[in-house]
């Protein structure tokens, strides 16, 4: 038992969606009304209190004034909880039903029934004590303002012993007054209203707090949902966001170059989307973060909309990507759902079972787009939200794939309009050129990193996945045979230039090695022309030496020579 700062003290009911509503539980010493039409779920969720009553150890009474004791107990057994209705030293269950065909003559009061209930209180050490179809009871009292007293009256009487009263009743057909309680639902603290709604042709629950006197709680009308477990409030709780800094820490997409198109992969606890039309390879994509995790030895939690997991299996190992083994080692778990058989909250609600269930380190939903044709879809894009919130909140790596637009097909919005959502957004697309489609890739956004801006071919092979280099031409990025054809033709052009080159290498050293030789031959004759020269000059060097020595006088007639005229020859025996 709590109790708020105001001082009003509360009782859980242990059905944690509707404690978040309620702050803490219902008075503890107090009457609620449960009101709600046929099929609403207000006997179930009486019953459901009571069950988690005793499992604490609290004891509960139950009193009936529709049902017999039998068939209480056959539609409790329904459900998982229902075993703890069998304890006996806990759990008492009051047949209260009016015999058939008894009429009710002047006025009638609670006197006795509540007599029988106090030994039950005492016996079973009781904390609840529900009236269930009350309204079958107060209708056989005429007079309105004595069925109020009788109310007010058993309020008071539970509140003396801190009991904690619950009430269900019928709502009108066609309004919300309640049938048999004019006025009743003024007189106790708390009144809960159940409503229900086809939904294409689905029964879709309400629930709504009316109103909780003396403590705050949550006033929208949110969904309800009966399922083996009993009652669930799915979108009543509210995920708590994790405390510290977020991770730096990135993890791999299993696509080495895809890996440094994000400079180093997604961020360890965001969230990443892949859209793109039918056939871009989402799925593939994400087999293969999927297997990336498993070989890190982290789980994953892989739910598809589109196929059953032998499908995915066998066409993920088409291209190189083996999920088997992890699949069998329990690394990874799938689950295949189908979007149209259910309503949104009841995807919702499973897909936050499962989280639970499995404490994935990774959460891939193929695609999250399929909501959109679950029954009240209207509501698909606040149960992505809230399925986003989750992950955050526990730190999981998301992955989302979503189909593009129909209206059009080269458009990048996305049908579950989960781009603002994303951390990092892949878009996979078609490049049609020449009578030939190839995939392409494009990050449009990836929130902390310096990504790349280019557009790139992926590529699907029996080895694998892979993104080819980017090829440009001019402003055109070429994919597929467009870009062989541009290679073989540049291929051909390289070649035809290395043979051209080749040519004019050999015709250059053709004409070096004419050129040598000229000046091979221009040397020798420059050699042979300054032999020449030199002989010559050796020669006019003896020539001038004879002159000069023919010239110069002997020793004995020196001085006649002197004196000797030109026509006077030399004597006779001069030398």
């Amino acid at each position: 038992m709590t109790e708020a700062a105001e001082g009003l003290a509360k009782r859980a009911t242990g059905i944690r969606g509707l404690d978040q509503m309620t702050r803490g539980g219902l008075p503890a010493a107090g009457g609620t009304l449960i009101l709600g039409r046929p099929a609403s779920g207000k006997t179930v969720l009486a019953m459901q209190i009571l069950a988690q009553a005793i499992a604490r150890g609290e004891g509960a009474i139950f009193v009936s004034f529709e049902e017999s004791r039998r068939q209480v107990l056959r539609d409790a057994a329904s459900f998982s909880w229902w075993h703890h209705l069998h304890d006996e030293q806990r759990f008492e269950l009051i047949d209260a039903r009016p015999a058939p065909g008894s009429r009710v003559s002047g006025e009638f009061d609670l006197e006795g029934l509540l007599a029988a209930i106090g030994f039950c209180v005492e016996r079973t050490g009781a904390h609840w004590l529900v009236f269930d179809g009350i309204d079958q009871l107060l209708r056989r009292q005429q007079d309105a303002l004595m069925a109020a007293d009788q109310i007010h009256g058993l309020s008071n009487w539970c509140e003396e012993r801190d009991l904690s009263l619950i009430l269900t009743g019928k709502l009108s057909e066609h309004s919300l007054a309640p049938t048999h309680l004019e006025g009743i639902e003024f007189l106790l603290p708390s009144v809960f209203i159940l409503s229900t709604t086809l939904v294409s042709n689905q029964l879709s629950r309400r629930f709504r707090i009316a109103k909780y006197r003396g403590s705050a709680h949550t006033t929208d009308e949110v969904a309800m949902l009966l399922d083996d477990d009993g009652v669930h409030f799915p979108y009543a709780i509210r995920p708590t966001a994790a405390a510290g800094p977020a991770p730096n820490e990135r993890i791999s997409t299993g696509i080495r170059r895809l890996d440094e198109v994000l400079e180093g992969g997604f961020y360890r606890g965001s969230t990443s989307l892949i859209s793109g039309q039918p056939g871009t390879a989402k799925t593939t994509l994400s087999g293969s973060v999927a297997a990336a995790a498993a070989a890190r030895g982290e789980r994953t939690l892989f739910i598809s909309f589109d196929e059953q997991q032998a499908t995915v299996v066998r066409n993920l190992a088409s291209v190189g990507i083996s999920l088997g083994e992890p699949i069998a080692s329990g690394l990874i778990q799938f689950h295949a759902r189908e979007a149209w058989n259910g309503l949104i909250e009841a995807h919702y609600h499973a897909l936050q079972q499962l989280i639970d269930g499995f404490e994935p380190d990774c959460l891939i939903i193929d695609p999250i787009s399929a909501l959109l044709k679950a029954d009240g879809a209207d509501s698909a894009q606040v149960a992505i939200e809230r399925v986003l919130s989750t992950t955050r909140a526990r730190g999981i790596t998301t992955l989302l794939t979503s189909l593009g637009t129909q209206i059009d097909p080269t458009s990048e919005a996305t049908l579950s309009h989960a781009s603002t959502l994303a951390d990092t957004w892949l878009v996979l697309g078609y490049n049609v050129r020449g009578g030939e489609r190839n995939r392409s890739l494009s990050v449009v956004k990836s929130r902390g990193s310096a990504h790349s801006d280019q557009v790139r071919e992926l590529i699907l092979a029996r080895q694998g996945i892979d993104l080819a280099e980017v090829y440009e031409y001019g402003t055109e990025v070429l994919m597929g045979t467009a870009r062989m054809q541009k290679e073989s033709e540049e291929a051909i052009n390289r070649r035809l230039k290395r043979l051209e080159d080749n040519q004019r290498q050999r015709a250059l050293k053709q004409r070096i090695e004419q050129t040598e030789a000229e000046a091979e031959r221009l040397r020798l004759e420059l050699q042979a022309h300054e032999e020449e020269r030199s002989a010559r000059e050796q020669s006019a060097r003896r020539h001038e030496r004879e002159v000069m020595s023919r010239r110069t006088p002997s020793a004995k007639g020196g001085d006649d020579d002197q004196h000797r005229t030109p026509e006077q020859p030399p004597p006779k025996g001069a030398a």
